[in-house]
């Protein structure tokens, strides 16, 4: 039922999980938010970072906005540069939002920018693979959870065993204090039950440690002899 909604939104690849939406998918969701009225905003920021056989898809239309991010699509995290593709009409009205809240983005990340369209997308594949590494080296560690996403973007999320599932935020402080390991309980996403990872701007020795430390604590909670937490 459309009643109230004035607008859609998707996030691909998504951040929290890592999930990357088929092109069909999409295309049905923007078929019914156009038979409602709705807009449909497409969030891409992370549109370069796809794995194996996941793909970027995003449409156009004259109900679609799709949002672009120079900061993540290209590795400039923190430079804070984007754009906006939308239908003509609405230009006015997105131009009065603009004027309040981006204005005056930096020389410098505009600068950066210039130099990252100039590069391409070859730039981020030559950088991917050690992201790609990551990636896998976190997933092997978190075995024998469930995994949900992971296909792109840099995060995906893990549901907890069972009788964590109503005390994601204590697992997390637990991580924290006793192995030493910074993750995003799932509540805070919206899924109590989880955690978030993130598997970007970690390298080398760095990264196999804190894999093991991962290893280590899953095992810990996996046991006989588990630890207790107050719900």
């Amino acid at each position: 039922d459309p009643k109230g909604v004035k607008m859609v939104v998707l996030c691909t690849p998504c951040n929290p999980t890592g999930v990357v939406i088929p092109d069909e998918t999409i295309r049905s969701i923007s078929e019914a938010c156009k038979k409602a009225g709705v807009w449909l905003i497409i969030d891409n920021t992370y549109e370069y970072f796809t794995y194996e056989d996941a793909k970027h898809s995003t449409l156009e239309g004259p109900h679609i906005c799709n949002i672009f991010s120079f900061s993540k699509a290209y590795g400039m995290m923190g430079w804070r540069m984007g754009y906006v593709a939308y239908p003509p009409d609405i230009r006015s009205a997105l131009l009065k939002a603009q004027d309040t809240i981006p204005i005056c983005p930096t020389q410098i990340s505009e600068r950066v920018a210039l130099g990252a369209l100039k590069a391409g997308r070859a730039y981020v594949e030559e950088n991917l693979p050690s992201v790609v590494s990551n990636r896998n080296t976190i997933i092997s560690a978190l075995q024998p959870l469930r995994i949900i996403g992971g296909q792109g973007a840099i995060y995906l999320m893990a549901e907890l065993p069972e009788q964590y599932r109503d005390c994601d935020i204590e697992v997390v402080k637990w991580l924290i204090d006793t192995h030493h390991l910074a993750v995003i309980p799932g509540t805070s996403c919206g899924a109590p039950g989880f955690i978030r990872l993130s598997y970007a701007n970690i390298v080398g020795d760095a990264m196999d440690l804190a894999a093991s430390r991962l290893r280590t604590a899953i095992g810990q909670l996996l046991s006989c002899d588990a630890p207790k937490f107050n719900k």
